[in-house]
Formats: structure tokens, sequence, C-alpha cells
């Protein structure tokens, strides 16, 4: 059976570099992949940063289901659409998801980006990453963008 990476991304420069690198991997490896948008709810905002609504959520959503869908073709065209999955998940706590679905998908490797956050910018905003590396039920790549400083 093929290796499953878990990629994970938030549509930041610091994803973009995580899907390049889990791009370059399952190359190599011939491996398959789960694309994985994990998002806190309560933190998405709607139009002028207001709460959202409903109707709101449910544009965001698909929204991110097409953006995952780009990131399918843009990075992982080469592997046969049947090697490729990807979902949007709401979660309060996105890294908790992400280590659910590597394990019930019995993944190799996670890949996820960090933005290199340090001191309290990383205290006040917490670390998706840093967390995934806690739970992890594998290895987990860490890609980083180069570090700011609070």
């Amino acid at each position: 059976m093929k290796p499953l990476i878990v990629v994970c991304t938030d549509f930041s420069s610091c994803s973009e570099l995580a899907l390049q690198r889990a791009a370059e991997i399952a190359r190599r490896d011939e491996a398959r992949v789960f694309l994985v948008h994990a998002y806190d709810p309560k933190k998405a905002k709607g139009p002028g940063g207001r709460e959202p609504s409903e109707g709101d959520r449910q544009s965001w959503d698909e929204g991110s289901m097409h953006q995952l869908e780009e990131a399918r073709r843009r990075y992982f065209g080469h592997l046969a659409d049947t090697d490729v999955q990807y979902e949007s998940v709401p979660s309060a706590h996105p890294s908790i998801e992400i280590c659910k679905i590597a394990k019930n998908t019995k993944a190799s490797l996670i890949v996820v980006g960090s933005h290199g956050r340090t001191g309290m910018l990383r205290r006040l905003l917490g670390s998706v990453a840093e967390a995934t590396v806690r739970h992890a039920p594998c290895s987990v790549f860490v890609v980083r963008e180069e570090a700011t400083r609070a």
C-alpha cells in the first residue's frame, strides 16, 4: 500500500511552502495525499470582519473547498485523482482535527506550515503546528517561513 501524507493548509504563504514540499515528497515516494483545511469557525470572519452569518459560513466553506481543489490540481496534479483526497473541516482545535484525520487514515507523515512567529506573537496567536507536533500519531514535517519576532 502506498504511504499517505496528510497536508495541512490555511491558504497562507507558509502553507504554500508546505504544499510544495509535500508535493515533492509525494512525487518521490509515490505517496497518496490527504489535503486538510481545518479551521476554527469562531475565527472565520464574515464581510467587513464581522461575526459571520450562517450564509457567510456556507459561502466561506464552499470557497475553501474550491481553494483545496485548486491546490490539488496545482501541486498534486501529477498524482492520479484517486491518490488525492481533500476536506475542509470546521474545528475549534484545528491541530486536534488534523491529528484525528492522520490517525484515522493511518498516515505516515503530516506536513504543516509554520509562520515562524516567536515571543509574544506566538503566545497570543497560538500555534497549530506546535500542537500538531505534540499530538500527532506519526512524524510531522514542519515547513517554516522566515521567523518573525514580536
